[in-house]
């Protein structure tokens, strides 16, 4: 066997048990039942998120502007009834019907946080990438700058950030990634710095390879495991943080069906209609708890320690 077989043998193998590297992460990840559960139920969330704005486009909005916005008084603050499907979350202190404000408020905590993450991932990922590849002085630069933003608490800077920008979905959108990025930079500093002067990384280098190519092609896939984890995370972060900035009035506006902001008008009715906070808050726990249980099994099933 020639040594370029010997290598893509033991690339494409594991542990000589005839599984790609791939299909040894999967088999690790399945035996964790809970965060199989978890990602089926965020499948689910986005699969309902992407079939509200197909809604929308083939029926001309007319179930979102029937259902979800449009006020009917008549039914204000409407008691829950399992015989009627469309009531069977109740309505809110405009009558509007809960479980199509909850389904379509999908769209908007979950779709921002994802957003804001990938935003986040791929900036602070280019710039951590720069910084670790490079080192000296580019480095430090960059590293302290990180440091400037990492010491001003992520909330605060959130809420400064929109405060000056003013509420809407955009700046919500920038509010919540400009605070991540030093996250991810240092993160994928830490994994370019581990992984730059491997022997295949110079190598590469000695083949000609550009410091572009060498970055993109070589680095950032060997160095995204962790970075994954931390971005499966770190939309559990986005959302909650999506969901106390529209409590605090700076987030979605109204009457859109954000989650947080269905909280935020609901407080004041909390004695008389228990419906109109409770189902808004469990769908924002379950949510948080399904993201940070399958960023758990994520991060398991990518770490080689635990493969036997």
């Amino acid at each position: 066997m020639s040594n370029n077989e010997f290598v893509n043998k033991g690339a494409t193998k594991n542990s000589g048990e005839g599984r790609t590297l791939w299909e040894e992460i999967r088999r690790r990840f399945k035996k964790n039942k809970f965060a199989v559960v978890s990602m089926y139920f965020l499948i689910f969330l986005i699969a309902l998120a992407i079939v509200t704005i197909v809604i929308d486009i083939v029926d001309n909005s007319n179930i979102y502007n029937n259902y979800v916005i449009k006020q009917n008084l008549k039914d204000k603050l409407r008691e829950p009834e399992f015989g009627n499907p469309s009531m069977i979350f109740g309505c809110d202190e405009f009558g509007r019907s809960i479980l199509f404000r909850m389904i379509w408020g999908t769209r908007y905590s979950l779709f921002i946080g994802l957003i804001a993450v990938t935003v986040s991932l791929i900036t602070g990922g280019l710039i951590g990438s720069i910084a670790g590849y490079y080192g000296g002085k580019i480095d430090n630069t960059i590293m302290r700058f990180m440091d400037i933003l990492l010491a001003i608490p992520y909330m605060l800077l959130a809420i400064a950030i929109v405060s000056a920008l003013g509420p809407s979905l955009i700046n919500l959108l920038i509010s919540i990634a400009i605070p991540k990025i030093p996250s991810y930079a240092r993160i994928v500093r830490a994994s370019v710095m581990s992984i730059k002067d491997l022997e295949f990384i110079e190598a590469g280098k000695s083949a000609g390879a550009s410091d572009i190519r060498t970055i993109f092609k070589y680095i950032l896939p060997n160095a995204m495991a962790p970075v994954i984890v931390q971005a499966t995370l770190g939309v559990a972060d986005a959302i909650i943080s999506i969901s106390a900035l529209s409590y605090l009035g700076l987030g979605v506006q109204p009457p859109l069906p954000e989650w947080g902001a269905m909280l935020s008008a609901a407080k004041t009715y909390i004695r008389d209609a228990w419906h109109i906070t409770v189902i808004p808050g469990l769908g924002i726990m379950f949510t948080i708890l399904a993201l940070n249980i399958f960023g758990d099994g994520l991060r398991d099933a990518l770490d080689p320690k635990l493969q036997h």
